[in-house]
């Protein structure tokens, strides 16, 4: 029997939201690691900036399509759309 609670939804939108903006940090974060250990090129400082914005812009939008799904999921919008 499948759990379809709204507890169990809210936390698998949750999870999933945290799982991506880990792995986006985690991969930014090495790559400005790597960054930092070497002698850096200005180029590298400007494509590091650009992985920055990336970087923020994903996360940013994926905390707002979390928040979103929760708004759903709290107004019961997924119980309304079996009716049909």
């Amino acid at each position: 029997m499948q759990n379809n609670t709204k507890a169990s939804r809210r936390g698998g939108a949750i999870a999933a939201a945290l799982g991506t903006t880990l792995v986006v940090l985690l991969f930014f974060g090495s790559l400005l690691w790597v960054m930092v250990e070497e002698d850096p090129l200005p180029a590298v400082i400007g494509i590091m900036a650009v992985y920055a914005l990336l970087a923020v812009a994903i996360v940013a939008g994926v905390l707002y399509a979390m928040v979103q799904r929760l708004r759903e999921i709290q107004g019961g919008e997924e119980e309304d759309a079996r009716k049909y």
